[in-house]
């Protein structure tokens, strides 16, 4: 059936359905109106679509990881929480220490969810493969995660030294200290969490794109509370 034909017959079809004196046009027109209607049905843009059950079971797998994710993720969540308001007290002796806690926990969630992504990435396309582990790829990348965690804790500590300088009048050059140790530390513990992670799931089977970043932000939040927290007491005892 020739194209032309098939979007004027699709046209007097909706003409019918919204005009009760179509009918009678479409039945004068050159189209050949039952035969072409028929052939048209059978059509592939005209026949309603169906989902094919590998297509189902795809979709439902990628859900579960997704939810389970999630899941984890908020359980993280709440357990970094509880840990830091136990120990609250210790934060507050540190003048500007609760300005840079916000910052520190989303810059370490930054930093390995882009190493994630990126190794996620050089995996599916195949650039690296499951057992490449200590690649110059992967190798190159965390080094790369070291400068990032350096520059953005000098930059937090120098905006919290500020705030508590300029808006509360005192300040102490131990928040420097306290933010490179902990952002060092940290960074540390989490790109090894999140390479071991990420290559695993993909031996698994599974999409690390899914997992991967509700999981580092569970992992951040609770590792960089952790490092925090260790190097007040490290910052304090020297």
């Amino acid at each position: 059936m020739p194209a032309t034909d098939r979007d004027e017959l699709a046209n007097q079809i909706d003409r019918i359905t919204r005009e009760p004196d179509a009918l009678e046009t479409a039945a004068k027109a050159p189209v050949r109106f039952g035969k072409d209607v028929e052939k048209l049905s059978k059509e592939p843009f005209f026949r309603p679509h169906k989902h094919h059950w590998k297509a189902k079971v795809h979709i439902d797998k990628e859900f579960r990881e997704i939810a389970i994710a999630e899941v984890l993720s908020i359980t993280g969540g709440l357990l970094a929480g509880t840990i830091l308001a136990i120990n609250i007290d210790q934060i507050l002796l540190i003048p500007g220490l609760l300005i840079l806690l916000p910052g520190f926990l989303e810059m370490r969630g930054n930093i390995s969810g882009s190493l994630a992504a990126r190794l996620s990435t050089a995996l599916d396309v195949r650039k690296i493969t499951s057992r490449e582990e200590n690649s110059y790829f992967v190798r190159q990348n965390i080094i790369a995660t070291f400068a990032e965690a350096l520059i953005v804790s000098l930059s937090l500590a120098a905006i919290a030294y500020a705030v508590t300088y300029f808006i509360f009048g005192t300040a102490t050059l131990s928040i420097f200290l306290i933010a490179v140790l902990a952002a060092i530390l940290s960074n540390v513990i989490e790109d090894i969490l999140t390479t071991k992670a990420t290559f695993w799931l993909y031996r698994k089977g599974l999409d690390p794109n899914n997992v991967m970043g509700p999981y580092v932000t569970t992992t951040g939040d609770i590792v960089s509370v952790f490092c925090l927290l260790f190097a007040v007491f490290v910052v304090s005892w020297i």
